[in-house]
Formats: structure tokens, sequence, C-alpha cells
């Protein structure tokens, strides 16, 4: 066996992007042109900083034992996955298209589409060939209007379900 690889700790903080769209041909070889398309919205700095991103799940399963055995053994079965709903930041007296209200006319009432998930670059940065994301198929719920809290640092924003409709495709380069 060969040395161990020590990859390089990359940092999260301040380094993750998240947007969403409507389409994507091919979620796993995914354009800058979708990436940066005007239907999409590219979130960054618009969810909070405690947003989470995706889970999954995979069912262990253990198989039958046939009478000459004396143990068992597992096999995986079925993964699912799950996400955090989103809560977005936004302006509810804002006028249409003003960057206040963008993310809520962008993310339409149970819309079909992609949450695109970037880590490593920081947020402010548009997507770009090269760069590597994760695309994962969705549809959005319901918005509600909330506040963050009753303390005196609550602000305006909204909060949406998330169901993820379709296997995610990770890590996967931008052409």
């Amino acid at each position: 066996m060969a040395a161990p690889t020590k990859p390089a700790l990359i940092k999260a903080f301040g380094a993750e992007s998240w947007g969403f769209l409507v389409a994507v041909a091919d979620k796993s070889a995914p354009t800058a042109i979708e990436l940066e398309a005007a239907t999409g919205f590219n979130l960054s700095c618009s969810v909070f900083g405690e947003q989470e991103g995706i889970t999954a799940t995979t069912e262990k399963v253990t198989l039958p034992r046939l009478l000459c055995e004396t143990t068992t053994y597992e096999s995986n079965g079925p993964t699912s996955y799950a996400m955090a709903d989103l809560m977005v930041s936004f302006d509810p007296q804002s006028a249409p298209a003003s960057a206040g209200k963008k993310a809520w006319e962008t993310m339409v009432d149970n819309a079909n589409g992609f949450l695109v998930h970037r880590l490593g670059k920081t947020s402010t940065a548009v997507f770009a060939a090269g760069d590597y994301v994760n695309i994962i198929p969705v549809q959005l719920a319901t918005k509600t209007v909330v506040k963050t809290s009753n303390a005196p640092d609550g602000v305006a924003a909204f909060n949406q379900a998330v169901s993820i409709t379709g296997a995610p495709a990770f890590n996967v380069v931008v052409v």
C-alpha cells in the first residue's frame, strides 16, 4: 500500500455558495451559462450562515441467515436524501425586481428546479467553468414570511421547505 495522501483542509466559512436554477440540461455536466442564467438566482448572499446542506441516509439491511450459517451479513438498502428548509433574507417592503425581492420572486411556490451548492470558493464569486458543484433536483414548497427571532437581532425572512426529487450529482465540474 502506498503512503497516505493528506489533502489540504479547505475552510467552508465564507467559501460556500447556494443557487437555484429552473433548468439544467445535464446535472452531471452543468454549464456556466446555465448556472448564471437570468432565470436562476445566486442565493449566497440571501440564505443565512446557518443553512444546512443535504443529508443522505442509506438503510442497512440484514440478509437472511442460511441454516448452515452461524453469522449474518448486511447489505446496503435504499438511500434517501433530505434537506433542511431554506431560510432566506428578503425585504417585504421593497419594490418588485429589486435586490430585496429577487429571491422571493425567483423561488416560486411549488416550483421544480435544481439547487446548486459549491464549497471552497468565496461566496460572492460567480459560478464559472472549472468549478466543482453539487446539483440537487428539488421541488420548492410554499414560502412563509417569518422573522428570524423575536430578539433585537431578528430580521425579515421567508422559510421554504425543499424536497429532493432525484439523485443529486455530487462534485461535478462546470463546463
